[in-house]
């Protein structure tokens, strides 16, 4: 006589790294234009950012490089510790936020304060929205002897 057990198991998302560092980076250039817009002195004077988008990409993903480093390691970490995955996922978020905030302080420019708020919420806003769980269905044939 055989059995199958199916078993949910609950494993952290791979996707999750990418899609939180990967569309932080490609959204928040809009989210820093959105936030001028609406709360800049002049919000007639902003750069078109379609302009300027493919070197900010380029610049954003040169910057966050060793943020993404720390970032992977602790999703590493996390994901072999027994924590809640709220918990894990509030550690993801502010690991990449400090990332933020360090690298702009390193880096010293005219519009940092700018850039920490812009990328800070997208980071926020993506890592909350994105599931960093996922179940699957594990099946065991086992076999009984009667």
């Amino acid at each position: 006589m055989i059995l199958s057990d199916k078993v949910p198991i609950v494993l952290f998302r791979k996707k999750y790294i990418i899609a939180h560092w990967g569309l932080t980076l490609l959204i928040a250039p809009f989210t820093s234009q959105a936030i001028d817009y609406i709360f800049g002195i002049n919000p007639h004077q902003v750069v078109g950012l379609l302009e300027v988008y493919p070197i900010t990409l380029l610049f954003s993903i040169a910057f966050s490089i060793p943020t993404f480093l720390i970032y992977l390691t602790c999703f590493y970490f996390l994901s072999k510790q027994d924590i809640n995955f709220a918990i894990s996922k509030f550690i993801l978020i502010t690991v990449s936020v400090l990332g933020i905030l360090i690298t702009q302080t390193i880096i010293k420019g005219s519009m940092s304060r700018d850039i920490i708020i812009a990328y800070s919420v997208t980071a926020l806003i993506v890592g909350l929205v994105l599931r960093l769980k996922e179940t699957k269905i594990l099946t065991h044939d086992s076999q009984v002897t009667t």
